[in-house]
């Protein structure tokens, strides 16, 4: 009898391989697209993203099936699979073809604002009749030739007739030819921005991300039609994500800099800036300084900044209540505890070490670098923040950032306003970049719905 279990536990175990390695050829030597995509997008699209689905869907089976061997996440999916397409549902298949590349893209038409999803399709017939019973009031879908089109209303007033009128005309525009990238490249995700926000500063960009073993790589190029400022002549020693950056997007002040008093001098036509940052730490409210859920978020971080305009960086400390100067220069705001230092009559210090400062002679336009887990790191009460960190995207997004190594990424002038973008993102040796990457987008409050 024990001989039968253990042969019989042989057999599942041999069989189970051969299964799997069967998928593995299949997808590997049986599948021969190479087929650019054929869509539908207009000139005044704001942005195209394509994502290579056959590149992608090999990689991440062969991630599952044997470097990773989730089982966690395969439950998962089958899990959404049986929810969505297997339980009692009147939706039909769109006859997809779940190899072919995916295109997404953004317009405005009438001061509304659409995103649009193509697809390839075997049936377009039973694609049209059937994407109905997936859409909701601000969505349509329409097939046309291989191309299944779906939109939804992202901005604007609702207005159904108007919805299906622009997908209509979308559809009947020129077909355009999306080349894909040398298979050499495992590129996986190609964006094309043709209009970044007026307030980032920038205008346009071309990005590539590629795969590989332990990275996810980045290559692209992006315009920045102002002038650059001179290079700051100091930096910080990076303990956690530093950034240092001559690109000075308008929405600075709202975003980098929103914990500190408005209205100085010391946050007007900045040149520059460098900070390291380490996490936030969940401080009880200070006065009239922003709190949310009832506690005062206070970065852990250093940070230089290097103004067009002479500031004092005593006026910057006298802006902050009473209640968190300290002598010295300092501010407590309990356990987070900044010390201020004037460097020059145009640049200064905030931060939590001021022996992070170090002399500076680089010309660099742009860099990130260090270890992306920091960046989400939360301190405070120990429940409060077990409570955050757990939240399923919040969880989601840690998790794929722990399995991150490094960071590594360089914007440099190429031509004119033109700056090439360079960089790696390097995983932990028992993680894959995909299969992480998967992870978190199967997490998102989307699939749960």
């Amino acid at each position: 009898m024990q001989i039968k279990k253990r042969f019989y536990a042989a057999f599942l175990v041999v069989l189970l391989t051969a299964s799997s390695l069967l998928i593995f050829i299949c997808l590997n030597l049986l599948s021969t697209n190479q087929n650019n995509p054929l869509v539908p997008v207009p000139d005044d699209a704001n942005w195209v993203l394509r994502l290579d689905a056959e590149s992608f869907v090999k990689k991440e089976v062969y991630n599952t099936l044997f470097a990773d061997k989730d089982d966690a996440f395969i439950l998962k999916v089958r899990e959404l699979i049986d929810k969505n397409f297997n339980g009692e549902s009147d939706k039909k298949s769109l006859r997809i073809e779940p190899q072919e590349d995916i295109v997404l893209y953004g317009i405005d038409r009438n001061n509304k604002s659409y995103l649009l999803i193509a697809v390839q399709t075997r049936d377009a017939a039973a694609f049209s009749e059937n994407i109905t019973a997936y859409c909701k009031s601000n969505q349509a879908g329409k097939a046309s030739g291989r191309c299944g089109l779906f939109i939804q209303q992202v901005k604007g007033k609702k207005n159904r007739t108007e919805l299906e009128k622009v997908l209509a005309d979308i559809l009947n525009q020129p077909f355009k030819e999306l080349k894909k990238a040398a298979s050499e490249k495992n590129e996986f995700i190609a964006l094309n921005v043709r209009k970044l926000p007026s307030k980032s500063g920038f205008s346009t960009m071309n990005l590539s991300i590629q795969h590989q073993d332990k990275s996810i790589n980045l290559e692209g190029e992006i315009t920045y039609p102002k002038k650059l400022h001179p290079s700051l002549k100091f930096g910080l020693k990076p303990e956690g994500v530093y950034v240092y950056s001559r690109f000075i997007p308008e929405a600075l002040p709202d975003t980098l800099l929103n914990f500190l008093p408005d209205g100085l001098p010391h946050f007007k036509d900045i040149e520059g800036y460098a900070v390291d940052f380490k996490g936030t730490y969940l401080e009880d409210p200070k006065d009239s300084l922003p709190s949310i859920v009832g506690f005062l978020p206070t970065p852990v971080m250093n940070l230089i900044i290097q103004s067009k305009h002479v500031c004092k960086v005593e006026d910057l400390w006298k802006a902050f209540p009473e209640s968190v100067r300290r002598p010295n220069l300092t501010l407590n705001f309990g356990n987070t505890v900044f010390h201020l230092k004037q460097l020059s009559s145009t640049t200064y210090f905030i931060g939590v070490d001021p022996n992070a400062i170090i002399p500076y002679s680089g010309n660099d336009v742009f860099f990130i670098k260090g270890h992306l887990e920091k960046s989400t790191k939360i301190y405070g009460s120990t429940f409060v923040t077990a409570f955050i960190e757990n939240m399923g995207p919040v969880k989601a997004f840690n998790d794929f950032l722990n399995s991150s190594e490094s960071i590594h990424i360089e914007i440099k002038p190429k031509n004119g306003d033109r700056y090439s973008i360079n960089g790696k993102i390097n995983f932990k040796q028992d993680k894959h970049p995909l299969h992480e990457m998967t992870k978190m987008v199967f997490s998102m409050p989307i699939f749960e719905q």
